[in-house]
């Protein structure tokens, strides 16, 4: 009974020491992983980084006991935090109390709508980001984000704006650059970069982390201008509710729904990418909505910040050798201990945040997609040129308004598919056994009084119009007086509108007015119910619906009518 309501616990099932040892295991690699994650991505968000080792224990617990997937390591990520503060920073000065409450209350409604979502079966809205809008979105992201840390590897502040007016101002301000504190920035790019290149395997976030907060405790680096993190409180956050208005949490409707649903995309792109046919359970979207919405909600009330699914961390979670999501409770349990016992240590030795900042940089470096922006240039123009507005406008100015763009781009593009969908003229190949289109198949042969052509797309309102257009050209394209037949075939036709049966009807008609006959063959079952309840249903008997074009042509030639009572099977 409990398995109903929470899931995760039928990763339990049939568990083994073995499966233990693996989870335990990974969940200290995860930790050792989400520590200086955690707290950069707070930091990205404009906020204290302790928000970042809270939103680390309380929503991947939730997540265990909700969700679905044993594949992704739920926690801070770096697309969800410049949303945050791209999001907040017009309401609120980051770093303030109200900021911090704006936070809270964000958290809180990104919980809620992700719940409302799950619980109205809302999943499939992760179908309408298309992969061109994703990489054009994250790939900004990650210059923004990476873009956001120079202040703090030059230790100078400037305005804000988009990338190129901060790095326009970082270099009109280059003689006020702290030239230890980028000194100390460069060798944390250098420690996070080339180390891997020969040990994929040590936490390097972590021993840069430990190994600078010794340095900065033994030679006092704060009298060299070098910013500290010196304060990290010890112990669990009191349980609290965001004391916000109602007009507040109205203005926080946009970037909470922004976030809840590129975290929900995020997750489910991660769980479905990794999905195996042996897999025990299959990932559930709703539910998976339901368990990241709880997460945020439960989180919300200590001082968590919305949280998904992380791309590299989900990687080294498999590749850690994660068996379930008892690993993310080890995880969670190492930073509980964390945040503890071990956070008194940060006022001996201080965290320079520039190597912070180096962390988060090469972390979300991987974010840049400049292989897959390559491809799709290659493959398909049209799509990249929605990644690349996208792209361009998330840079220039900011990530809701290029993700809103990428998706209304996508949208239109849809409309435009559907509404201007393949359609092409047959002819026959193999001696009449095959028709393909005329088109790529150079040896087709087409007979003047005959004309096959078909359409790849549903008929309705929208493409009415062009299949018309379309149809006529290929009509008017035989000499004057020969075309004798046409052949629609409706194999890849789903569905078939009443506004499409009253223009085939005039089709029909004025075909007939000039002597031609019009053919369907092929028809799908759906399609054959609408003709047969339609006012096109008495052109439903065997010598003017047929199962094949071949069926079509013995008709047309020796007046043979095979297979009748397949092409007009319907549903009653």
């Amino acid at each position: 009974m409990l398995n109903k309501f929470f899931p995760g616990l039928n990763w339990l099932q049939g568990y083994q020491q073995d499966n233990f040892k693996s989870d335990l295991f990974s969940g200290l690699a995860i930790a050792v992983m989400l520590i200086p994650q955690g707290m950069g991505y707070a930091v990205v968000a404009g906020l204290p980084p302790e928000y970042g080792l809270y939103a680390c224990i309380f929503p991947p617990i939730i997540y265990a006991l909700l969700g679905t997937s044993n594949k992704i390591s739920i926690g801070p990520v770096a697309l969800d935090s410049i949303l945050i503060i791209t999001g907040l920073s017009v309401l609120a000065e980051p770093g303030s109390e109200h900021y911090l409450e704006l936070a809270i209350g964000l958290t809180l409604m990104v919980g809620i709508i992700q719940g409302f979502f799950g619980l109205i079966k809302f999943g499939f809205i992760a179908n309408f980001l298309s992969h061109p809008v994703i990489v054009g979105y994250t790939s900004a992201a990650s210059l923004i984000i990476m873009g956001s840390q120079f202040e703090n590897m030059v230790g100078i502040q400037v305005e804000t704006g988009n990338i190129f007016t901060l790095i326009f101002q970082l270099i009109q301000k280059i003689a006020q650059w702290n030239w230890v504190t980028l000194s100390i920035g460069v060798i944390g790019l250098l420690f996070m970069i080339y180390p891997k290149k020969i040990f994929s395997s040590p936490p390097y976030a972590l021993i840069l982390l430990i190994a600078g907060m010794f340095c900065a405790g033994t030679w006092n680096l704060s009298q060299y201008g070098v910013e500290v993190i010196a304060s990290i409180p010890q112990g669990l956050p009191s349980l609290t509710v965001p004391s916000l208005s109602l007009d507040e949490f109205l203005s926080l409707i946009p970037v909470a729904i922004t976030v809840a649903l590129m975290g929900y995309v995020g997750t489910m792109s991660i769980c479905k990418s990794q999905e195996k046919p042996s897999d025990k359970l299959s990932t559930r979207p709703n539910q998976e909505l339901l368990a990241v919405g709880a997460a945020n909600f439960i989180g919300a009330f200590f001082k968590s910040f919305p949280v998904s699914a992380s791309f590299s961390r989900s990687a080294a979670f498999r590749e850690a050798g994660a068996a379930t999501q008892v690993s993310a409770l080890v995880s969670s349990l190492f930073i509980l201990i964390t945040v503890l016992y071990l956070t008194p240590l940060f006022a001996l030795y201080p965290l320079p945040k520039a190597l912070l900042s180096a962390i988060i940089i090469v972390s979300v470096a991987g974010l840049f997609k400049y292989s897959q922006m390559k491809t799709l240039f290659q493959q398909n123009r049209r799509e990249f040129y929605i990644l690349f507005a996208t792209f361009l406008i998330t840079l220039l100015l900011g990530v809701q308004q290029g993700l809103l763009l990428g998706v209304t781009l996508s949208l239109f593009m849809v409309i435009y598919n559907t509404a201007n969908p393949h359609m092409t003229e047959l002819g026959s190949i193999q001696n009449g056994r095959l028709f393909r289109n005329i088109n790529r198949f150079n040896d087709a042969l087409v007979r003047d009084d005959v004309l096959i052509f078909r359409f790849d797309a549903p008929l309705y309102f929208a493409n009415k119009d062009y299949f018309v257009e379309k149809l006529y050209g290929m009509a008017k394209s035989r000499p004057p007086g020969v075309l004798k037949f046409v052949v629609f075939d409706a194999e890849a036709v789903n569905s078939v509108d009443c506004t499409a049966i009253l223009m085939l009807q005039q089709v029909i008609q004025n075909f007939s007015d000039q002597g031609i006959k019009f053919y369907i063959t092929n028809p799908i079952g759906p399609v054959r119910d609408v003709i047969k309840t339609s006012a096109l249903h008495d052109y439903m008997y065997g010598s003017s619906m047929f199962s094949t074009i071949s069926d079509a042509i013995l008709f047309i030639d020796d007046g043979v009518d095979n297979h009748a009572a397949v092409a007009l099977q319907t549903n009653d």
